[in-house]
């Protein structure tokens, strides 16, 4: 049982990631929120959340491996 309530954090990590990624993607190839957020400012945001997304990657493989190594 503690093995499941120790992948909520994990799943809800990767979720996160994809959540963010896909987040990015939308403001750099769309024209969503195109009125409000231009220029420079729409750029800083997307390397923001890229960058928010590179940060929990390594949170979750850090999660992954301390997992891992308390299974042993």
């Amino acid at each position: 049982m503690k093995s499941g309530l120790n992948m909520i954090p994990i799943w809800f990590g990767s979720i996160m990631i994809l959540v963010v990624v896909s987040g990015a993607i939308a403001f750099a190839f769309t024209d969503f929120m195109d009125d409000r957020l231009y220029g420079n400012k729409r750029m800083f945001f997307v390397f923001l959340l890229l960058s928010y997304a590179v940060y929990r990657g390594f949170r979750l493989y850090s999660a992954l491996k301390d997992l891992k190594n308390n299974e042993q």
